[in-house]
């Protein structure tokens, strides 16, 4: 019933949401990978937020927001006549990336190393199931898509009204609730959802490399699962070559 009343409310504030940069949809997903298929007891789980209306988004790590924004509120008292070891600063979030999404372009930044890429993923192509099973007491479409590397499924309910889903999951027409891989090894599963008129803001860019193709990101990230303590920018110069390197632009802000 409450899924009912909330999409009866989306309706009456579509036209709005289109005109501003507030949220007019706050969805939280369960997010969960396991890098061993063998091992699937060992995972990295975490809470994610999308914060949506019909032409933006948001996605991404609370506690990575959290983050930014002690770091943000400690460089102001800082004294730097009398600097003092923190000990009391938060860990670090394993789960970082983020996902902005602005009319039909979708821009990712993951982090490698020490390092955030940024880049546009490119349009997912959408196979339309004729398969449904109710989630939230709600009757969800199923759909596949092709990635690059793998082939993932994802649950969406045609009676929301949002082209949206987690991460770069976008695009079906109803809001994605479940998304997952093939062998089960990647898992999105959303957990509420409510109304928002919260702003969508992108993320802070701090140690930001931006490229313009995605297959640049994936030999950095090859490049780093095999010398994952490799960081001298000297030697990573000499591997890729002055030239290359020369393409990717590092921003530290």
């Amino acid at each position: 019933m409450k899924y009912k009343i909330l999409i009866l409310l989306i309706f009456n504030c579509l036209i709005l949401s289109a005109q501003n940069n507030k949220a007019e949809l706050e969805v939280t997903y369960y997010f969960k990978i396991i890098s061993d298929s063998l091992n699937r007891n060992s995972f990295i789980e975490s809470e994610m937020i999308l914060l949506c209306n019909s032409e933006k988004s948001i996605y991404y790590n609370p506690a990575m927001a959290y983050y930014y924004e002690y770091l943000k509120d400690f460089a102001k008292k800082i004294d730097l006549k009398n600097l003092n070891v923190n000990t009391n600063r938060p860990a670090i979030p394993k789960v970082r990336h983020n996902i902005w999404k602005e009319g039909s372009k979708v821009t990712a930044s993951i982090p490698i190393g020490m390092y955030f890429y940024k880049f546009n993923e490119p349009n997912l192509k959408w196979e339309l199931i004729n398969e449904k099973k109710i989630i939230h007491d709600a009757e969800c479409n199923l759909a596949k898509v092709n990635t690059e590397n793998d082939v993932f499924y994802a649950w969406y309910n045609p009676q929301i009204p949002f082209f949206e889903g987690p991460f770069r999951f976008k695009g079906l027409p109803g809001l994605i609730l479940e998304v997952y891989n093939e062998n089960k090894t990647i898992e999105f599963t959303v957990r509420s959802i409510k109304k928002s008129d919260r702003d969508i803001e992108k993320m802070a860019s701090v140690a930001t490399i931006e490229v313009q193709d995605k297959k640049v990101f994936f030999k950095a990230r090859d490049k780093w699962l095999k010398y994952p303590f490799d960081n001298a920018v000297s030697k990573e110069r000499e591997k890729q070559g002055i030239e290359e390197v020369k393409k990717l632009n590092v921003f530290l802000d």
